[in-house]
């Protein structure tokens, strides 16, 4: 599992390298780190009901390895793509950090309320999630991904 999560991180780098570079930016690569059950990082310890996250402290990729078997047995989510595109979102996260949108959203925190204010963590979600599509469009005909994993 974890040379699978490596390997997954190795294409979004590329594809992201590639982006930025086609953008006159440069991507600054996060470092992955695997973990079960608990884990320290820049923004905290964060044990296994936390799941995969991004520090954008420290520019780390956190993956619960635990939580695959999660996403599986409990979720219904089973098969690569499911392992790939948790991956995928927290890089997303990671190019939210690069682009200053993480920074954005955390200085509108004292000028909204609690309500507001989650919902603009919704929306920063939402946009990991739209960047692992961007990522898909840009894979799809690279032989990484299995049929009908785009659709």
């Amino acid at each position: 599992m974890a040379e699978f999560v490596s390997v997954v991180l190795g294409y979004t780098e590329d594809a992201w390298n590639k982006i930025f570079a086609a953008n006159n930016m440069e991507y600054k690569e996060p470092t992955l780190v695997l973990y079960t059950d608990q884990v320290q990082s820049a923004c905290g310890v964060a044990g296994s009901q936390v799941g995969p996250f991004y520090c954008p402290t420290d520019q780390k990729l956190y993956i619960d390895l635990s939580f695959y078997k999660q996403l599986s047995q409990e979720y219904g989510a089973s098969g690569d793509f499911a392992m790939v595109y948790v991956v995928a979102h927290e890089v997303g996260h990671h190019v939210q950090n690069l682009l200053g949108i993480m920074d954005q959203v955390q200085g509108q925190r004292s000028q909204l309320s609690e309500t507001e204010f989650n919902d603009l963590n919704v929306r920063l979600e939402l946009q990991a999630d739209y960047l692992v599509g961007v990522w898909v469009s840009y894979v799809q005909d690279q032989g990484i991904l299995d049929e009908g994993d785009f659709e």
